[in-house]
């Protein structure tokens, strides 16, 4: 377990006062889990909770959309983050939304913008997007990009990313933070402004002192141990401290993710604690 403080000891006064190691053990106490914080400078220290847990590669669930975003614009396979893309109704025909007993059911989007999505879970558009884009040349994209490996021997482009088998989409949690950390300093072989919309179409939401930028995911196989993750940012005092949280069990969830980083960000004094 790392003993490092998140925050350098000179600037320790304006960051948390709590090791991660302590944080990590409270928030994610008896799970299979790993947590990767840093601050969003070239060459800021990174703090790991666990350096052998942070290594392992995992499927990268709804956190690669961000990553697809980019590609997506930068690659003209979305022409714009406000530009509708249609669903394949023949491939991929929508599911009528669940409602209220006796309420008429709401009909699925047949269409949806990158922004969208950023808003409201739209899988379809992403499997769109892959096929779009293609089997070769989206793996080479990502790879130019550092996020992670592919191998779509046994896994189609379109479900890469979910860890339905063996084979596809993996990164590391400290990939995933890595990643985020040249994406935010726009330093990703892309166009500036296909990083800059790709961040931009991200909801943050307010803090007292500044906001955090979330996105969660949960995937697997059929039959086995989940992952869930919570991957983001919290804008803070001027200073911008990116995190990754993955968890991996048999009833992992993105909500069980997300409240647990929550709750670790908070013991970090990086969230406000939570009203009684």
């Amino acid at each position: 377990m790392a003993a490092a403080l998140l925050a350098p000891a000179a600037a320790r006064a304006q960051g948390p006062e709590v090791e991660l190691g302590t944080a990590f053990r409270e928030a994610f106490a008896g799970l299979d889990a790993c947590v990767v914080m840093r601050d969003v400078a070239a060459g800021a220290q990174v703090a790991i909770s666990d350096e052998a847990a942070c290594a392992r590669r995992l499927p990268p669930c709804a956190t690669f959309e961000i990553a697809a975003n980019v590609v997506a614009l930068d690659r003209g396979a979305a022409p714009d983050v406000d530009a509708p893309l249609r669903r394949d109704l023949q491939r991929d025909p929508p599911q009528p939304k669940p409602q209220d007993a006796g309420a008429e059911p709401t009909p699925a989007p047949v269409a949806a913008s990158l922004r969208d999505a950023a808003r409201t879970p739209s899988p379809w558009l992403y499997e769109e997007l892959a096929r779009r884009i293609g089997p070769d040349a989206f793996p080479k994209a990502l790879n130019a990009l550092r996020y992670g490996g592919a191998d779509l021997s046994a896994t189609p482009v379109d479900r890469m990313w979910l860890g339905e088998t063996d084979g596809g989409l993996r990164l590391s949690p400290v990939e995933q933070v890595d990643f985020l950390a040249r994406l935010k300093r726009g330093e990703l072989p892309t166009s500036a402004e296909s990083q800059a919309r790709a961040l931009d179409i991200l909801p943050a939401e307010k803090t007292p002192e500044g906001q955090i930028t979330l996105k969660g995911g949960e995937c697997g196989p059929a039959a086995g141990p989940k992952v869930a993750w919570a991957v983001g940012w919290v804008e803070r005092q001027g200073r911008s401290t990116l995190f990754a949280a993955a968890e991996t069990a048999p009833t992992a969830t993105t909500a069980d993710a997300v409240g647990r980083t929550r709750a670790l960000l908070r013991a970090l004094s990086l969230l406000p604690p939570e009203k009684p």
